[in-house]
């Protein structure tokens, strides 16, 4: 037992980078995808994980002075640094990684046998959701079967609702015989189908037309992520009040941002399709007869014009709405990228609408950002617990991002817990 578990412990010691494309290729290779497409989707894979690393590094070093200056002049408070898409290494860092895979895994198989669920979750990727919040679960309590309790719960949670969402979502992007569980796609769709109740029966509100023009095409350069980038460097600098010098870098700096970061999810999302494919088809030859959705990747809700088009919209009124919210003291930069996703899960409710779009992604961003401000110790303490700071901040700096440490689901959960007396 003890050789077993040295063995467990040397494995998940790797670190997320390293293990994680490993048990990608067992995967792979155990669903009969092939010596080849196992090992190459393995490599892309590590090659994006350790991208997502660098522009984590990159992406603190590049906003902690000028937050802090930002907070001087604004007589504010935005000690947070923001970092991204860096949840996604410590989710696949903790020693939870191969229970919470095992755990949804299992209880996807056993629901779809009782016919509990028509969603096939072979989606190995966006596991990463249910690992973060475990992991920050984990660094919460300090018990490590509660932090997987909560990742799996939180994935079986959301493949109910892309069984509930299964229908909007194919009918909107034009998709067949598939579904989207990831939280960063379930939650927003159904904070949309409720606020959209509301909205349809608000007079004048409910007549709004908005066409769905693509911003990329109306507005050329302005819909550039890059572009997007630097005008966001010269406007964070001019208001934080820095020297002319720091805002050419700041605008350098986080116009690579936006545009490596996607690049690097994508490479991760390059290395996941080719296996996640041969595990639906090896799945689907075991439940013959039977109508199930394939789970995918919410990159498949951003088809339709109006989602990016919203992006563009809110990258701006996200920053200064951030800039200005009382009781905050996170500023999201990198944690942009998760807009697409967010609103790509409202868009199917809104029909495309851009104004319902901004509206309701408005009204989101706000709990999340103040949420993002009250769970910053979890994620922080999440971050070094696995190492993936790596001694990038001082020691009493803390880090967040929007997609999971902004997470209202875990924020209910952790004050639950805290008046039961567990964790604090």
């Amino acid at each position: 037992m003890d050789i077993l578990k040295n063995a467990i412990d040397w494995f998940i010691g790797l670190g997320g980078t390293y293990f994680v494309p490993i048990v990608m290729l067992m995967i792979g290779l155990a669903s009969r995808a092939g010596l080849k497409t196992s090992i190459t989707s393995a490599l892309l894979i590590g090659i994006g994980l350790t991208g997502l690393n660098l522009i984590t590094d990159f992406s603190v070093q590049a906003m902690q002075p000028v937050t802090k200056a930002l907070s001087t002049r604004l007589n504010t408070d935005f000690s947070i640094v923001d970092i991204g898409y860096g949840s996604v290494t410590a989710a696949w860092s903790w020693p939870g990684v191969p229970w919470v895979i095992l755990g949804i895994i299992l209880v996807n198989l056993l629901f779809v046998s009782l016919k509990w669920t028509s969603t096939l979750w072979v989606d190995m990727w966006n596991i990463w959701h249910g690992e973060a919040l475990g992991v920050m679960f984990w660094a919460f309590t300090g018990n490590l079967w509660l932090g997987i309790a909560v990742g799996v719960g939180t994935l079986v949670l959301s493949m109910f609702l892309a069984d509930f969402h299964a229908e909007k979502f194919q009918e909107f992007n034009k998709l067949d015989g598939v579904t989207i569980p990831a939280p960063s796609a379930t939650f927003p769709a159904t904070f949309a189908f409720f606020m959209m109740k509301i909205i349809n029966v608000i007079p004048g509100l409910n007549k709004v037309k908005a066409s769905s023009a693509d911003l990329k095409e109306k507005f050329g350069l302005l819909g550039e992520n890059s572009v997007i980038g630097a005008l966001l460097g010269i406007v964070i600098g001019i208001v934080s009040g820095i020297e002319v010098a720091a805002i050419i870098q700041l605008a350098i700096k986080l116009a690579a941002i936006l545009v490596i970061l996607p690049a690097m999810l994508q490479f991760v999302a390059d290395g996941i399709l080719p296996i996640t494919a041969n595990l639906s088809t090896f799945m689907k030859e075991r439940f013959k007869g039977r109508k199930l959705n394939i789970a995918v990747d919410p990159v498949m809700l951003l088809s339709d014009p109006s989602v990016m088009s919203t992006v563009v919209i809110m990258y701006p009124i996200a920053i200064f709405l951030s800039a200005f919210l009382p009781g905050n003291n996170f500023l999201p930069v990198a944690s942009l990228a998760a807009l697409p996703y967010w609103i790509g899960g409202m868009a199917p409710y809104t029909k495309g609408n851009i104004i319902y779009n901004v509206i309701l992604t408005t009204i989101w961003i706000i709990p999340t950002t103040l949420v993002a401000t009250q769970l910053a110790a979890l994620t922080t303490g999440a971050a070094d617990l696995t190492n993936v700071l790596n001694g990038s901040v001082a020691k009493d700096v803390l880090v967040n991002c929007w997609d999971e440490g902004g997470n209202l689901l875990l924020w209910v959960i952790v004050k639950i817990s805290e008046l039961v007396g567990i964790g604090g």
